[in-house]
């Protein structure tokens, strides 16, 4: 390929979802230069995930969020009771409890929290748009990728229906399970991600 047509980037991530823009501003604080190609216009509104475990707030501290955690993105989910039955008595003597409301883990930080979503990605993208090596596109939709031995190929169209395309050392995709890069990438080359989880199964199950 005639490299002078191609824009040129370390990281290429498709999809600015929680993994993908979480990716991008690590990748910002390690000054790596690195491209964001999402789909949609804006902040999709619907909440999706709900709840971070310790390891994720630890996560979300070291992009510099510690201080929105509590104050924006969520609370501590506080204590689990877990009844047993079919009926809806809700008064029932729990046969297990949990506090999550503890620090008293590996990671000094309370057991989960319930976030929102939406909030959690605005912080998110913040964070990107604050570094110099960052770069998100919204309005921008992959059509196709390609690759050699040393660089991955993606055409995309921007906000204006115009084809771009970039070049990076490696591409990323966190657009989900019905985004390009499984659906018209991965399985077009046989891989399938229902079958890698059938044959990680047996192994799950072993260790269990």
């Amino acid at each position: 390929m005639n490299n002078h047509d191609w824009e040129t980037t370390d990281i290429l991530i498709c999809g600015c979802g929680p993994t993908g823009a979480l990716l991008s501003a690590y990748l910002g604080q390690m000054r790596i230069s690195n491209v964001v190609l999402e789909k949609e216009a804006n902040i999709t509104t619907d909440p999706r995930g709900i709840a971070l475990d310790e390891d994720g707030i630890r996560i979300l501290q070291g992009v510099g969020l510690y201080d929105s955690i509590y104050t924006e993105i969520g609370s501590c989910m506080g204590k689990f009771h877990f009844i047993s039955g079919s009926d809806t008595n809700l008064m029932k003597q729990p046969f297990v409890s949990m506090d999550y409301n503890t620090t008293a883990g590996g990671t000094g930080h309370v057991g989960y929290i319930c976030h929102k979503q939406p909030t959690l990605e605005k912080k998110l993208r913040e964070a990107i748009l604050a570094s110099s090596t960052c770069s998100l596109r919204s309005e921008s939709t992959v059509v196709d990728i390609k690759e050699d031995d040393n660089w991955t190929y993606c055409t995309y169209r921007n906000t204006e229906g115009t084809e771009r395309k970039i070049r990076a050392r490696f591409f990323v995709g966190a657009d989900g399970k019905t985004g390009f890069t499984r659906k018209q990438y991965l399985e077009e080359k046989g891989a399938f991600m229902e079958k890698v989880a059938e044959l990680v199964k047996p192994t799950l199950s072993t260790m269990i």
